[in-house]
């Protein structure tokens, strides 16, 4: 073990490689004050005592007196608040799970690892939002207000079928101009996701939905499938979800399909109402998916309810995927539990074509995000667009179009 310095953050780590260590406390001793261990155990009794002073732990899985995964475990259940990080030259999928469900994970680094990328990995870890003075908050009383001055419209967003990168559906998405030059729409949606007046926003854009039914069906084809999101405050509201029913059922009648996608930090599993009628709109055929999936701790348990038809993968897990272990391991394997459960499984946030060639070969259903094109008006977008196509190597060609970027309008994925 080395002595700490003060001044700098202080790392915890475990490997019973002593050079590595050596090497990692030399080349990064300007950054962070590490406290070396190769016996797991002697570097628990030191977390014990020390726990309010460490800013990060990190673990080689392979070690011999206690494995790292088992280690992490240990030490999550004495810093809580500590993030963890594990070093492994191959994970199995049961080990991830481990990792994941009962270590509490943050990332899993591969080895070998570059100083600059375990460097970057700790700072990631370690850092916190700056402080910031009061800012102003949404209230139902604005997004009241803006809907009296009518201060709200639909863009559409395309997803594609990942097997073949052919146009399937869209996602419907709200868009309010004037309050959003003081606010993010994120901002205005969490300010009154459990508010009535959120019922009276979907309320409004589905009507929106109705009137532009025929030409959603011209323009994305037969068997066209929109989504639209919903806060499981409105789904608890008996009333509401019947008004749900009747609107799923007016589209389907002119020939589109409709799913509500509910995000997954605003569910509550214990609600009975949003649990009572989930299962009532499951039931009539309605596909309920669950919105940024793998963004929190729950993900896994909610995909015990079998009122949940499908997933969408959290965006920013899809945008690490390509440079975090973690990450795109977490990616496969979710993929792979959804197929056994027939779950549809979308993936959004995809910007580029090697991202969606990686989802195509884990099997994700859907595709969505810049690469595929921006959020736009219905009336933006091409009846019979060019498709990106797979071509027998695997490459795809992008010819212009709906899904051209600089075809389309601008908008957030």
């Amino acid at each position: 073990m080395n002595s700490a310095k003060a001044d700098l953050p202080t790392v915890l780590m475990v490997d019973d490689d002593e050079k590595l260590l050596a090497s990692v406390r030399r080349t990064l001793s300007g950054s962070f004050n590490f406290i070396t261990h190769v016996d797991g155990e002697l570097a628990l009794e030191w977390l014990a005592k020390n726990r309010r002073q460490v800013s990060a732990i990190v673990a080689d899985l392979v070690m011999p007196t206690i494995d790292g995964i088992n280690f992490l475990k240990r030490a999550y259940r004495s810093a809580p608040e500590v993030p963890r990080l594990l070093l492994s030259g191959n994970v199995s999928s049961v080990s991830l799970r481990e990792a994941i469900n009962h270590a509490m994970v943050n990332r899993v680094l591969a080895k070998p690892i570059s100083v600059a990328m375990l460097k970057e990995a700790l700072e990631r870890a370690i850092e916190t939002p700056e402080q910031q003075g009061p800012t102003e908050k949404v209230t139902p009383g604005m997004v009241n207000a803006a809907i009296d001055r009518s201060d709200f419209r639909t863009l559409i967003q395309p997803r594609v079928r990942a097997s073949d990168f052919k146009r399937i559906g869209g996602e419907v998405l709200c868009r309010m101009p004037i309050l959003q030059k003081r606010f993010e729409m994120e901002e205005i949606i969490s300010g009154c996701a459990d508010q009535p007046v959120v019922n009276r926003l979907t309320s409004q854009l589905m009507a929106i939905m109705i009137d532009l039914a025929p030409i959603y069906k011209d323009t994305l084809g037969a068997g066209a499938k929109i989504s639209m999101n919903l806060a499981p405050y409105s789904i608890s509201n008996t009333e509401f979800v019947r008004m749900l029913l009747r609107f799923s059922e007016k589209m389907r009648g002119n020939g589109v399909a409709v799913e509500f996608e509910i995000p997954e930090g605003q569910i509550n599993i214990t609600d009975q109402n949003f649990v009572k009628n989930a299962e009532f709109l499951a039931a009539r055929g309605i596909r309920l998916l669950i919105d940024g999936f793998g963004a929190g701790n729950a993900s896994i348990q909610l995909l015990r309810h079998e009122f949940f038809g499908g997933i969408k993968l959290d965006r920013t897990l899809v945008s690490r995927m390509m440079n975090d272990f973690l990450d795109d391991s977490f990616v496969s394997w979710v993929v792979q539990v959804c197929r056994k459960l027939d779950y549809l499984v979308v993936a959004v946030g995809v910007e580029d074509q090697i991202t969606a060639l990686r989802l195509q070969e884990y099997g994700v259903s859907e595709l969505q995000g810049y690469f595929f094109g921006l959020p736009q008006p219905l009336e933006s977008m091409e009846p019979k667009p060019n498709q990106i196509s797979a071509e027998a190597g695997g490459a795809i060609q992008s010819s212009a179009g709906i899904f051209s970027p600089n075809h389309c309008s601008a908008g957030v994925s």
